[in-house]
């Protein structure tokens, strides 16, 4: 949907212009690190609830609550941007509205994708052919992330700010018919006591989203100051050629998504024990890339390796619950991930201080622990598959 390719654009262009808001609201990298990373820490706390939001309201109700507040949260971060840019009032205030609308956001609208997953993964009678639709899906968070990165530098020909504008439109319109289209009735399902204690989440699954994202985190906030400290450049420039290195790594997700996993949909395991690999070989080159085209080519095999990683990760968890839990187990998924990214933004901002080839190192060596180790453990204790029950359906 589009609210979901707006989302990760937003995303995408906050994590380019992080040279640009240094300049602006005259923050150090650490406290970007800070302001990131609460708001993704606020994501990670909020997510468990909308799996109960959207049980009580019904999912179009939910969609309702959550695109007002993107309208509401992206207008504010963006008029904060402008009104300091422009010496009308101060950074401080300016960053105490920018954390403030930013917190806002997100606690609502990162539920968009989880929700979207739950609901995909209730309605696919087959499990077997759960990833391709689960690639497809995460494609459209790649097809943001695309566009922010690289529409960041024509944008910003036309004004600092622009960037941060750009979707709210998109997210206006989904409100508009969100609050258009008539309810459909929900049905309230009572859950047995049986079922409660009966199904746990799988904990691997859990882990591989918390190390993947937060070595994610960590990478794409230090990836403009790395281009800057490397190349030598202003931070208008770093962060235009951030844009780039990071259109590439979306790019390269995007072509693993709709290209790979199509092929390979029933080889999973493969795919997520290779995915895990080459996403700790890539970090291991940020360690010692030093020019554009090097760092572009690391960014690239870290999107394409995290796109297969997230989207294997992601089915393995929901074939193991039955259709009552998905919703709660993919937010729960969700909640894990943003965790990672708010830690991985603090890592990365705080580290990144003391020294950018030590942090990329430690996200490598958590990538291989966790990454590659858990992937491992996900293969070798596939779990017996279950009869199906009536109370699943």
């Amino acid at each position: 949907m589009p609210a979901i390719a707006a989302s990760t654009f937003h995303q995408a262009c906050l994590v380019v212009m992080v040279p640009l808001l240094q300049d602006v609201f005259d923050l150090t990298l650490s406290m970007i690190g800070v302001v990131v990373g609460t708001g993704l820490m606020a994501t990670a706390i909020s997510l468990p609830a909308w799996g109960r939001v959207e049980a009580y309201i019904g999912a179009l109700g939910a969609l309702r609550i959550i695109l007002s507040f993107a309208v509401l949260s992206v207008s504010a971060i963006a008029i904060s941007f402008l009104l300091v840019s422009y010496a009308l009032i101060s950074p401080l205030l300016g960053l105490a509205v920018l954390i403030t609308a930013r917190v806002a956001y997100s606690i609502t609208v990162p539920a968009l994708l989880p929700l979207t997953q739950a609901i995909l993964a209730r309605n696919t009678q087959n499990s077997s052919k759960l990833l391709t639709p689960i690639g497809r899906l995460s494609s459209m968070t790649g097809l943001g992330r695309l566009a922010g990165n690289a529409a960041v530098a024509p944008l910003l020909l036309l004004g600092g700010a622009a960037p941060l504008v750009a979707p709210i439109p998109v997210y206006a319109v989904c409100l508009f018919f969100a609050f258009k289209q008539s309810s459909p009735a929900t049905i309230k399902r009572p859950k047995s006591r049986e079922q409660k204690d009966r199904f746990t989440l799988p904990k691997t699954a859990l882990l591989i989203g918390f190390a993947l994202q937060l070595c994610l985190g960590a990478t794409y906030v230090l990836l403009g100051p790395l281009i800057k400290d490397s190349m030598q450049l202003d931070s208008t420039e770093a962060t235009t050629f951030a844009s780039y290195c990071l259109t590439a790594a979306v790019l390269s997700g995007l072509v693993a998504q709709l290209g790979l996993l199509p092929i390979f949909r029933k080889h999973t395991s493969i795919v997520q024990i290779t995915s895990a690999m080459s996403f700790t070989a890539g970090l291991t080159l940020l360690c010692v890339a030093h020019t554009l085209p090097f760092i572009a080519m690391s960014a690239a095999i870290i999107g394409a390796s995290a796109a297969l990683l997230s989207a294997t990760n992601s089915v393995y968890l929901l074939k193991q619950l039955p259709a009552s839990f998905k919703a709660k187990g993919s937010t729960t998924l969700s909640c894990s991930q943003f965790a990672g990214l708010a830690t991985g933004s603090i890592l990365g901002g705080f580290g990144g201080e003391a020294s950018l080839t030590l942090t990329f190192s430690f996200a490598t060596l958590i990538a291989l622990v966790f990454c590659v180790g858990g992937s491992g453990f996900v293969i070798s204790h596939k779990p017996v598959a279950r009869p199906l029950r009536p109370s699943d359906i």
